[in-house]
């Protein structure tokens, strides 16, 4: 009998654990936390000429809904609240708090809808936060934070050579953090997006940057959850359109 249970020991030991959501929180920010219920300051998203501009010339000769489904959103609201909104869902990607406060007027959110976002705080790091609208028992949809990215002002050693007791530390620290970060070089490259498959925790440069090439802390939702535009339980609303 104590080798049956020295054998399934092994077998436990030897199986890695699965990243449950909740295990990967961020300086008081969890992975799968409603976005909206954040109590932080969200950065301004600024719109620039360009930005307005790119939504008008897509608007030419065709209605705001026409511009969503080419852009594959759908979001159940109305005209005007859609042209507040195209600028900052279909050229930017981004969201502030005007533009939560502003989905929260929206009936329904059809679409797997993604926008990134900057926490502001004190410190020498940059802090993203990413949601994704999933179903929520036929409400409006849920804002499930996806992905949480913390930006380093640590270069690659190569590149700053001062910087490269930071990051020993940094990953150190990490490692202790989260047992299931994976170390790479490119944390945009392809290979690293296969390793994202397995690990919801990155740590890796980002070199294809137009500004710097920073060290990167990712967590990523390690849920399988259904696409809102195929999910039972989305809105009502959505099968009306």
């Amino acid at each position: 009998m104590r080798n049956f249970w020295n054998f399934l020991l092994i077998i436990l030991l030897l199986v890695p654990l699965k990243t449950r959501a909740d295990d990967l929180c961020l300086d008081g920010i969890c992975i799968g936390t409603n976005v909206e219920n954040l109590n932080v300051e969200w950065k301004e998203v600024v719109l620039s000429y360009e930005d307005r501009r790119f939504i008008e010339n897509e608007l030419s000769g065709r209605n705001i809904n026409e511009l969503y489904y080419d852009y594959n959103e759908s979001i159940v609201a109305s005209k005007d609240l859609l042209k507040d909104l195209a600028p900052f869902i279909i050229r930017k990607q981004q969201f502030d708090k005007k533009v939560l406060d502003k989905l929260k007027q929206a009936r329904a959110i059809c679409s797997s809808l993604a926008l990134t976002g900057e926490v502001v705080h004190d410190g020498d790091y940059q802090l993203f936060v990413t949601f994704r609208a999933v179903a929520d028992a036929g409400q409006r949809g849920l804002l499930r934070v996806v992905r949480i990215e913390k930006q380093y002002n640590v270069m690659a050693p190569h590149l700053r050579p001062a910087d490269a007791s930071k990051y020993r530390v940094i990953k150190k620290s990490l490692k202790e953090t989260y047992p299931s970060l994976a170390v790479v070089r490119d944390i945009d490259s392809r290979t690293s997006s296969d390793i994202s498959r397995k690990s919801s925790a990155l740590l890796g440069f980002r070199f294809f940057s137009t500004v710097s090439n920073p060290l990167i802390l990712r967590l990523i939702d390690p849920e399988n959850i259904e696409m809102i535009e195929y999910d039972k339980n989305a809105s009502s609303h959505c099968g009306s359109q």
